[in-house]
């Protein structure tokens, strides 16, 4: 494992402080306890997680070069882990809530899996327990919760140009945009792609589950209503998590997280509509209605391609 800490603080409308190791850290059982620590914390965020690869344009977004020089030919961990600090603080020093911290970055495997792990975070003074005193005493403790600045990335996956390697944690907008900017995350998958992502994971879910008939309609139906009151914002996993399984909302967002459906991500309403409603059109007729009416107020013969709709009425106006 490579492993390396440096110093990027910058106070609110202040200059950036910079301070880097000159050595990589020896890895330890500390370090390693440190890295497993951090990617347990990453994939249960409750922030969630946002997908994708690294920018072509290298020249705008040079992380992904300078990465790529670091893993050719046995590149130098500690060169590029100051390269890439400086280019954060490039990125940070004009964003008035950027704050810096302690910049991270190890790599390391996971299975046959290599990994590197970027990450910023701050040291909050708290209080500990003295066991020679029994007293409390001041310390100093990284804030592991607020890992609203990392990113993780599957070297192996992109160096086998696999879809999405890049994961980053959703943090506050304005700090989560520079680092994004930082890491050159390009999000490439369209609505429709997400979309359906989304739906083959709440019917796997349900089928799991054994929802009936009915307590899948009703899913389908609120999902849909909410994505159209979000018109052209982004919907909200954690949001879709309640509106799925109310009483397993937290371990439906973790394993659909886990599965590469984002924090947030945008909707298409009309690839997502045909799945609780019923369309059709020619050039005379046109049909619009809830799946849950098939069998009951809408009857449906395959064989004669015929709809009986009953308890319809019309106006006279209608009729004319």
């Amino acid at each position: 494992m490579d492993f390396v800490i440096h110093a990027l603080f910058k106070e609110l409308n202040g200059p950036v402080k910079e301070r880097y190791r000159e050595k990589l850290i020896p890895p330890t059982e500390e370090e390693s306890g440190f890295v497993q620590k951090v990617t347990k914390l990453f994939r249960k965020h409750q922030s969630g997680r946002i997908y994708g690869s690294f920018e072509a344009d290298t020249t705008a977004y040079p992380f992904s070069r300078l990465l790529s020089e670091c893993t050719a030919n046995g590149g130098n961990f500690l060169s590029f882990s100051k390269a890439a600090g400086a280019l954060l603080v490039s990125r940070m020093k004009d964003i008035p809530a950027a704050t810096g911290g302690y910049f991270f970055a190890a790599r390391f495997t996971e299975g046959d899996e290599d990994l590197l792990l970027v990450l910023m975070l701050h040291q909050e003074r708290g209080h500990a327990i003295d066991d020679a005193t029994l007293t409390l005493k001041r310390s100093l403790n990284l804030q592991m919760e607020h890992l609203d600045l990392a990113a993780r990335i599957s070297i192996s996956g992109w160096q086998a140009g696999r879809p999405e390697p890049v994961s980053l944690v959703r943090g506050r907008k304005e700090v989560s945009d520079y680092f994004k900017n930082f890491i050159g995350l390009h999000e490439p998958r369209t609505n429709t792609e997400g979309t359906q992502k989304l739906k083959n994971f709440i019917e796997q879910w349900m089928d799991a589950n054994k929802y009936s008939y009915s307590e899948k309609e009703n899913v389908r139906e609120r999902v849909l209503d909410y994505a159209k009151k979000r018109k052209d914002e982004p919907v909200e996993l954690n949001i879709i998590s309640g509106l799925v399984d109310p009483d397993r909302h937290e371990k439906f967002f973790t394993e659909a997280n886990e599965a590469g459906l984002g924090a947030e991500f945008h909707i298409d309403r009309r690839s997502l509509s045909p799945w609780v409603r019923v369309i059709f059109n020619d050039s005379d007729v046109k049909l619009n209605f809830a799946k849950r009416l098939l069998g009951k107020r809408v009857r449906y013969n395959k064989r004669e391609k015929s709809v009986l709709i009953t308890e319809i009425e019309l106006s006279d106006e209608d009729l004319r």
